[in-house]
């Protein structure tokens, strides 16, 4: 892996968490792309900084808070400096020490997670059924009063059991967006949206949740059985049917009838590290098939054997789908 200069890697840093705070003006957006161009170094520089947020699920959150902190404030001296650092230090770093830094920032160390491409199954205390998808990091209190899952990155699946406790305790799952309250069910929480605007994505495929934004308790909404929905810190979106082969995730596939190339690729990147971009001319075009999730590269192969695309690699981390 190429090695990065200290000083290339400040400025990826400066300009990755310049772009996260917002659309840059046209004289920045001229500057940024004069900077890129400028020196090899710092188009090299530029490229891990968009693999190191690629790579880390936990980096956007710190990104979000940074872009709306004081420029001279210790809070964004600190993203900056440790930022620059996973700049500079490579994937075999990130990888020995995920999300490290972050975690000691939002003041959060995760007791359970999986890493990426990893899919476990587990039971709780009480009996309930519970599957971490890729990439995921959570903690479990279960206390007097109630039964708590925090969700800090990627997605779970939960199949709530009756609570010997009496009284029964509720079960709750918290996100960074507010709380979801299972009423006896079968269903997914999943860390969505984007850097700036992150959502927690619901889906109940039996029984029933209540989902309740953190910073608007009042706009609680109820999801039943066949729905889904997501919500941010202060509303809660319109629900919409359960997606077609939603849970297909829990026995390891991914199963496609007609889906947009670009959201099959969406899916496969949460699989695999590193960087995978889809030409946007070909987003639309409808893939079908079944799709084993634990070899997310040969997924890909078979993307590319079966449809008139071609796989530039780049670099080992960064694939980019273009047409053939």
């Amino acid at each position: 892996m190429t090695a990065i200069e200290p000083r290339a890697a400040r400025a990826a840093a400066q300009w990755l968490v310049r772009l996260h705070g917002g659309a840059l003006t046209p004289d920045e957006q001229q500057a940024f792309l004069a900077w890129r161009a400028s020196d090899p170094a710092h188009e090299t520089a530029w490229t891990r900084a968009e693999l190191v947020c690629s790579t880390l699920a936990s980096v956007p959150p710190a990104l979000r808070q940074t872009a709306d902190a004081a420029p001279q404030s210790p809070q964004r001296r600190a993203v900056l400096y440790g930022l620059a650092g996973l700049i500079a230090a490579g994937p075999a770093l990130w990888l020995a020490s995920r999300s490290a830094p972050w975690q000691a920032w939002q003041g959060w160390h995760p007791a359970i997670r999986t890493a990426r491409g990893e899919i476990r199954h587990m039971a709780l205390p009480d009996g309930t059924q519970l599957v971490l998808n890729t990439d995921t990091a959570i903690n479990v209190h279960y206390g007097a009063v109630e039964r708590l899952l925090v969700l800090h990155a990627g997605e779970i699946h939960v199949a709530t059991a009756h609570d010997a406790a009496v009284p029964a305790r509720p079960f709750l799952v918290r996100s960074s967006n507010g709380a979801v309250r299972a009423l006896g069910t079968h269903f997914s929480v999943r860390h969505a949206g984007t850097v700036l605007a992150p959502r927690t994505q619901v889906s109940v495929s039996e029984g029933a949740v209540e989902i309740q934004p953190s910073q608007a308790p009042e706009a609680w909404r109820r999801i039943d059985a066949g729905q889904q929905g997501s919500f941010d810190d202060v509303a809660v979106a319109p629900l919409s049917p359960l997606a077609p082969h939603a849970a297909g995730w829990l026995q390891g596939v991914l199963i496609a009838e007609r889906m947009p190339l670009g959201e099959v690729l969406e899916q496969v990147a949460r699989y695999r590290y590193g960087v995978l971009r889809c030409d946007p001319a070909l987003a639309a075009m409808p893939v079908d098939g079944i799709f084993q999730l634990n070899d997310p590269d040969n997924i890909l192969l078979l993307l590319q054997r079966s449809l008139p695309i071609r796989l530039a690699r780049r670099t080992r981390y960064w694939i980019s789908v273009e047409a053939a």
